[in-house]
């Protein structure tokens, strides 16, 4: 038997697939040899046992050990060490938001089961066909399956702090299989899930690939915001909640109060001299700050609180993907305001490619309109032919008015001569609407107290309309009567000596048989 003093152990960690600080596995070796005759190795078995002993209970007492003995003392451990995937805070797209690129591995996936009803939610159930031919139709279509895929690390942001989830796609490395489009990811707790229809097993390694035009455009977006709101807190303008727009539309940053239109000038001209100084952007963690920012679900001590740093600028918490310098936003657009609940403004900007596709698409539409006004282009000379073609309108809509009242005025006058020989007349304007019928009541309000009734309706075969029944009561109800079984589609009410209803679309045949109806009373 050898003495402690002859036998040296060596104890050795091989690690595979580092991910973060996280190991897929790992394989202990622990190697004995003799310091005065190395190739005696039978003796070495009871030291080598002792020491696996001490490891498996002391030093690594969750692995599962499996015993092997080679012909050189040299024993290996096989090390199952469950993996902890990388929180979010710590992704690795938020430490490196310009990464596109990541290889890892599955951890865990699980399908997903939506709410009971979500998929009729708000919509009304369609009536099943009763005829036989049509059975399959009957059915609902079988929804989408979906899984809830978690990575060991992840280089698609999940959706958070106002900012729109990643898309992009999974490639399975070392098997066939076409890449896995994935346009879902969501933060659950501190865990990052993304949304696949298509399962993959515990352990996949994969590579996944960002859709970094996307990424961009949303950075431009989310950094100018910070940077928009630092501006606008040096000016009394607090920014109180945004909300990021999809891609190719405008953002908005809600505000306690509408900024005047000198404001908005010159908030444009300071956001984008700071994009020109190009002042660095950083994110920091640093440990015991907390922020009154988090969700609710999200457990600020277990998780990593970022903090983005634009210069001298600004320093708030955010778990968004950011740019790295403010040269990067490449400029910042503001819109127009509206205003909402109170005195509270919403203010719309765009930045970076975004601003520019924008600002390019409003540049071709104004040329467009230019074209229909025959006019140029120049935004002064638009405006003039805007202005003068509304002028133009406003006329003719006074012309319009005017008219219309002369020609109600003359078709009352023919209803009064109709009802001085007749108990009843009968009205028809194809092209006109419930104004016309209005003002034409106006004359005939005294003419239609005595005896008589009459009935007015615009509109025309396939379109909608008006109809009104005046005159005497017992007449009026008659009649109204009829109405109901002549015309399909009127909808009205009314009693005493008059009834108005609406016709949303007339009939063939229907306008004849309702003058009929009224010139045989």
């Amino acid at each position: 038997m050898f003495s402690r003093r002859c036998i040296e152990f060596a104890v050795s960690i091989e690690v595979s697939d580092c991910v973060g600080h996280c190991l897929s596995w790992a394989k202990i070796v622990v190697a004995a040899r003799s310091c005065t005759n190395p190739h005696a190795t039978s003796h070495f078995e009871p030291a080598l046992e002792s020491t696996l002993w001490y490891l498996k209970t002391c030093v690594f007492p969750k692995l599962h050990v499996a015993d092997t003995f080679s012909g050189h003392a040299i024993m290996a451990v096989a090390a199952a060490i469950p993996i902890t995937p990388s929180i979010v805070g710590a992704l690795s797209c938020q430490k490196d938001s310009y990464l596109q690129t990541l290889e890892t591995e599955v951890v865990a996936c699980d399908e997903h089961t939506p709410p009971k009803g979500s998929q009729q939610s708000g919509k009304a159930k369609s009536k099943k066909s009763t005829d036989p031919s049509k059975a399959n139709s009957n059915e609902d279509p079988a929804p989408q399956r979906t899984w809830m895929i978690e990575f060991a690390d992840s280089v698609l942001f999940p959706e958070g702090g106002g900012q729109h989830s990643d898309h992009g796609f999974i490639t399975p490395l070392g098997i066939k299989g076409s890449a896995i489009p994935i346009e879902n990811i969501q933060r659950h707790g501190l865990r990052c899930i993304h949304y696949s229809q298509t399962p993959l097993e515990v352990g996949t390694k994969v590579k996944q690939t960002v859709y970094y035009a996307r990424r961009w455009d949303l950075m431009q977006q989310h950094t100018g915001q910070h940077l928009l709101s630092a501006i606008m807190d040096g000016m009394d303008l607090p920014t109180l909640s945004w909300s990021m727009g999809q891609p190719g539309e405008m953002n908005y940053v809600e505000l306690p109060r509408k900024p005047t239109d000198v404001e908005i000038v010159s908030i444009q001209q300071a956001c984008n001299a700071a994009i020109r100084q190009n002042l660095p952007i950083t994110v920091e963690t640093p440990e015991g700050k907390g922020s009154s920012k988090l969700p609710t679900d999200y457990d600020g001590e277990q998780g990593v609180i970022r903090f983005i740093k634009i210069g001298d600028l600004d320093y708030n918490a955010c778990c968004g993907t950011h740019l790295k310098q403010t040269s990067h936003i490449g400029l910042i657009l503001l819109h127009h305001t509206a205003s909402v609940r109170g005195t509270n403004c919403r203010l719309y900007f765009t930045a970076g490619d975004r601003a520019v596709n924008l600002a390019t698409e409003s540049i071709n539409g104004l040329r467009n309109i230019a074209v229909s006004l025959s006019s140029s282009a120049a935004p002064e000379d638009v405006a003039a032919k805007v202005q003068g073609l509304s002028e133009q309108v406003s006329e003719g809509k006074k012309r319009e008015k005017r008219m219309l009242a002369e020609i109600a005025k003359y078709e009352a006058q023919q209803i009064k001569e109709t009802l001085q020989c007749a108990v009843s007349a009968f009205s028809h304007r194809p092209d006109d609407g419930l104004d016309f019928i209005n003002l034409a009541l106006i004359e005939l309000r005294d003419t239609l107290k005595g005896n008589g009734v009459a009935v007015l309706c615009t509109g025309d075969t396939k379109t909608p309309g008006s109809l009104v029944i005046v005159g005497k009561a017992a007449l009026v109800e008659s009649l109204s009567a009829k109405v109901k079984d002549i015309v399909k589609t009127v909808k009205g009410g009314g009693k005493g000596e008059k009834w108005q209803g609406k016709v949303s679309e007339w009939q063939k045949g229907e306008i004849d048989a309702l003058k009929t109806a009224v010139e045989e009373l």
